[in-house]
């Protein structure tokens, strides 16, 4: 299995690790030629573009900031399209726009080239380790053929659907995310101003009703341990949010709540917070209310 990946930043370079710690004998490609150069370094092929990389290369993956970068690597000029073959695959493991992933889907199609949507879930660690999540969307043969190079990057591999569905999951699923996460932050500084202790709060929320993934690990390793360093940002958590209340907006669905929380993350983007942990929005929340969350 010959693989490409284009996107060494945060997420992409920790994948691109892993895959080569596997034994992937794997060709990169990014805007950053010292993160080319470090790569090269443990052994990657290095490439000049992603024409380049994708003729000698039967699966490429994508990881990279929005949809419109995804779309101006696949189709712009020396983009992926001009070098693929004819039975390659792309596998888009960006958080972008289901509407533009079936755009580059569809004009792929024409050249014999199949497509994924298969964005992840489970921050910078998980990546390092290959535990993500991945949810995949695009033709059943297609994902299954691709299915021994996805269980090296994650651990839990869904197919849920056709192309693009992988991309609406991952934003919805984003969407939940941070309406826990503001949601806990707002009840336990409550507590707090009522004389309670936030790990007491917690206890008490884990073993009931109130309990969710942001209740059970990320507040107490991440808010009041004061860590705030999963590596997934408030402006990502934003973009995927917007991508989110997009979705509502065009199925009518009203969202009132999460509309609501949507604003609150703009609200910490706009106060200078866009490059801190997206765990961090809980000290929004504390400076708004005038206290302290910590154990």
């Amino acid at each position: 299995m010959k693989v490409g990946l284009i996107g060494l930043g945060n997420l992409g370079g920790r994948i691109a690790r892993n895959l080569i710690h596997k034994g992937y004998k794997l060709s990169v490609y990014d805007l950053d030629h010292k993160a080319l150069q470090s790569f090269a370094n443990i052994g990657a092929i290095v490439y000049e573009s992603p024409s380049a990389l994708a003729k000698t290369n039967d699966y490429v993956l994508t990881v990279l900031p929005n949809a419109q970068i995804v779309k101006s690597v696949v189709l712009g000029p020396n983009g992926l399209l001009s070098g693929f073959s004819n039975g390659s695959t792309l596998i888009d493991m960006t958080s972008s726009i289901p509407e533009i992933t079936k755009e580059i889907g569809n004009e792929l199609s024409k050249h014999g080239v199949t497509m994924l949507d298969a964005p992840v879930s489970g921050g910078v660690k998980k990546a390092e380790d290959g535990t993500l999540a991945i949810m995949a969307g695009g033709d059943e043969a297609v994902f299954q053929d691709a299915f021994p190079l996805l269980s090296d990057i994650g651990s839990n591999v869904t197919h849920v659907g056709d192309l693009g569905s992988g991309h609406t999951i991952k934003a919805l699923n984003n969407m939940l995310c941070a309406t826990t996460l503001a949601a806990t932050a707002e009840i336990l500084t409550v507590g707090i101003k009522m004389g309670l202790k936030p790990e007491k709060m917690l206890e008490v929320i884990n073993t009931s009703s109130g309990r969710s993934h942001s209740s059970e690990i990320k507040f107490p390793q991440q808010v009041l341990s004061g860590k705030f360093d999963v590596g997934f940002t408030i402006d990502l958590m934003c973009k995927d949010l917007a991508i989110a209340a997009g979705m509502a907006e065009n199925t009518g669905v009203p969202a009132f709540v999460s509309n609501t929380v949507f604003q609150l993350w703009q609200y910490a983007k706009s106060k200078g917070g866009g490059e801190m942990d997206h765990t961090a929005i809980a000290r929004f929340i504390e400076d708004l209310a005038g206290v302290e969350m910590k154990a």
